[in-house]
């Protein structure tokens, strides 16, 4: 009798541990890519939508990937006719709304290539936000033109190898 209570008891905490731990998160990370680049590039840039259909405002504070030494976020912007890129130490997730980073505008900056990637490659990244919450996802590196950009040239992230935030 004792061991029998004994395995209901641990598949009921077991039970109660794995619906817990896939407790669904408010934010959803979409859509996360990254641009393939030539051999010996070592800065990229992801693109992704950032979903939160949550109550709250959430707030992404950082984002790590052991292919990388350093991802920031950063934010293109044309001041006259020169392309200029600031970094963004945290980006807010209005409440019931998406943030889109796109060529052109919002991007994470991938900096410090570990090793060279290929088309296909997927690059594990982890999403830190304020409330503690980690959020873990997958990129896909794809070749080609940069979807979205039009006319429009893709942003030369080259001079970033030595960016520090």
């Amino acid at each position: 009798m004792i061991k029998l209570f004994s395995k209901i008891l641990a598949a009921l905490v077991l039970g109660f541990c794995a619906s817990s731990a896939s407790a669904e998160s408010d934010i959803q990370i979409r859509n996360l890519w990254v641009q393939a680049a030539p051999p010996g590039v070592k800065v990229l840039a992801a693109y992704l939508e950032i979903k939160n259909s949550g109550k709250q405002q959430r707030v992404l504070t950082g984002v790590s990937s052991p292919a990388f030494g350093q991802v920031g976020i950063h934010r293109s912007m044309i001041h006259g006719n020169m392309a200029h890129m600031e970094h963004l130490k945290e980006l807010a997730i209005p409440a019931n709304a998406s943030v889109v980073l796109q060529p052109g505008g919002l991007h994470l900056m991938l900096m410090d290539a570990k090793k060279p990637l290929q088309a296909g490659d997927q690059i594990p990244m982890t999403f830190i936000f304020g409330n503690g919450e980690n959020i873990a996802a997958s990129a896909t590196v794809r070749s080609g033109t940069m979807e979205g950009m039009g006319d429009r040239q893709p942003m030369d992230h080259s001079g970033h190898g030595e960016h520090k935030h």
